[in-house]
């Protein structure tokens, strides 16, 4: 089906549907993160096998957009997300089936596929389902903010879900009957795109992809992982971001390598990409991070660190609601620096020596990363502000982010396994010191990704007003056309 025979109906299905699509995936990450000690009794893990479960995730995660989006437009994005479902579906099953030492890892490896290529997809599948304009600009607006939104609100339920439940094998049963049934409503709600002409031949260049950005998230998780100092850890994530755009900046001049000369031509647009991926890195880390630190420091139940988590919502809806008028009259660069530094704020007191982890303690500083993080809902106002950036790039970039991210954050808590003699997740005093003390270092980190991120922002996205609703003349997909020479005249 083509965009001319596409109904309104039809669209707002597509849109509900993404979005429950995008919450499985976040589902697929909670109720496991928050599900731990029930696994850990289930399958007799240690802890850092656990922690390893989250990490092989998070790296195949991070490691497939460019390869899954590369096959979409191959094959069709419809069926690319359709094969997505199922192997989410076969993954949730194989562990509730078989009790073998090898199964839980290879499907979480399996599970962390599945949903890069359903994120992925999302995206495009929207392209197909919303003429360019007006009505595709808030549906990726929709989409990002249900993104955004979905782990603090999804949490609750996953938490009302494990108190309900003995064996984490229904658990996993739950993820794959819902996969099951998005799988089968995917052909009524979506239309199937056409395969782009010559995109099988670039699907090679694409799956090579995989090796540079899975060796990056599995990079952040040994890293955090080693006993260096936090200093270090924040030292080369931050200079990693910074890289490309200080080759850029070398590339002013006019006897420089092609490369850095386009990398500077284009630094708006790759500034938008690494502002999300670094804010997707930090909010993501958050999450889970403190799922922990809600258990074993604050001792509240699953059920408490639902509803702990749950105003973070309200600060993702206040950020999505109130940054794009702010933008609209202070321009883009000012208004997401803004933004970033206000969830650096919030990772600040979080971070501080004697910060409680319980209930009321982490609301404020949750809030203050929530709205800045209400930054991951504006891909619309990113292209619209004459950055080049396109939505299916930026959530690529928001994708990789989150992925790295937790890579890097359970990578760093891990030095608590590796700096006491207890294997559980039981929490001795010892234990839990060591524990509070590898947090306030994760909060340190996502400090320096959110101020980082403002950097980036203030040096490379432009100062200009960005329309409030509408694209701008000569956008086209809620991206300005011929992007790959705007981001030079960025009207600063």
């Amino acid at each position: 089906m083509h965009g001319g025979e596409r109904g309104p109906g039809r669209g707002a299905l597509a849109v509900v549907l993404l979005a429950v699509a995008q919450i499985l995936v976040v589902f697929d990450t909670a109720v496991f993160a928050v599900g731990l000690p029930l696994i850990q009794f289930d399958r007799h893990l240690s802890f850092s096998g656990l922690t390893w479960l989250l990490s092989v995730y998070s790296v195949c995660f991070a490691a497939l957009p460019v390869l899954a989006g590369a096959l979409g437009r191959a094959l069709g994005h419809r069926r690319v997300l359709m094969g997505g479902f199922a192997l989410s579906s076969l993954a949730a099953a194989a562990p509730a089936l078989s009790s073998a030492a090898w199964v839980l890892p290879a499907s979480r490896a399996v599970q962390g596929v599945a949903a890069a290529v359903i994120t992925a997809g999302a995206l495009a599948l929207i392209d197909a389902t919303h003429p360019a304009g007006r009505d595709r600009d808030r549906a990726l607006n929709v989409h990002f903010a249900v993104v955004a939104c979905a782990t603090p609100a999804v949490l609750l339920p996953c938490t009302m879900l494990l108190d309900s439940v003995r064996t984490a094998n229904t658990v996993f049963w739950v993820q794959a009957v819902a996969g099951l049934v998005l799988l089968v409503l995917t052909p009524v709600a979506l239309a199937e795109t056409e395969p782009v002409p010559g995109a099988r031949s670039r699907v090679g260049g694409a799956a090579l992809a995989v090796v540079p950005l899975g060796f990056l998230a599995w990079f952040a998780d040994w890293l955090g992982g080693r006993s260096v100092s936090v200093t270090t850890v924040i030292v080369i994530a931050v200079g990693a971001a910074l890289l490309p755009s200080a080759l850029g900046w070398l590339g002013r001049g006019e006897r420089v390598p092609a490369l850095l000369s386009r990398l500077y031509t284009e630094r708006v647009a790759f500034g938008a990409y690494t502002v999300v991926a670094l804010l997707a890195a930090g909010l993501a880390g958050a999450v889970l991070v403190l799922m922990f630190a809600l258990q074993l420091l604050g001792n509240l139940s699953p059920m408490q660190v639902g509803w702990a988590l749950l105003p973070a919502v309200a600060g993702v809806v206040l950020g999505c609601a109130m940054l794009p008028v702010v933008a609209a009259r202070a321009g883009l660069a000012g208004t997401v620096a803004g933004a970033c530094v206000v969830a650096a704020a919030g990772f600040v007191l979080l971070g501080l020596p004697g910060a409680g982890y319980g209930f009321g303690a982490v609301q404020l500083p949750l809030l203050l990363i929530a709205f800045g993080c209400g930054v991951l809902a504006l891909p619309a106002g990113f292209a619209r502000g004459g950055s080049g950036a396109l939505p299916q790039e930026l959530n690529s970039s928001r994708q990789f982010g989150a992925g790295l991210g937790a890579s890097l954050f359970v990578g760093v808590i891990t030095v608590a396994e590796r700096n006491t003699t207890t294997g559980t997740l039981a929490g001795l005093k010892e234990y839990k010191v060591v524990l509070a003390h590898e947090v306030r270092h994760c909060f340190d980190l996502g400090t320096a990704l959110c101020l980082t991120a403002a950097l980036i922002a203030l040096l490379a996205l432009p100062r200009r007003a960005v329309p409030a609703a509408g694209p701008e003349p000569g956008v086209s997909g809620g991206a300005p056309a011929g992007t790959a020479g705007s981001p030079g005249s960025s009207g600063r």
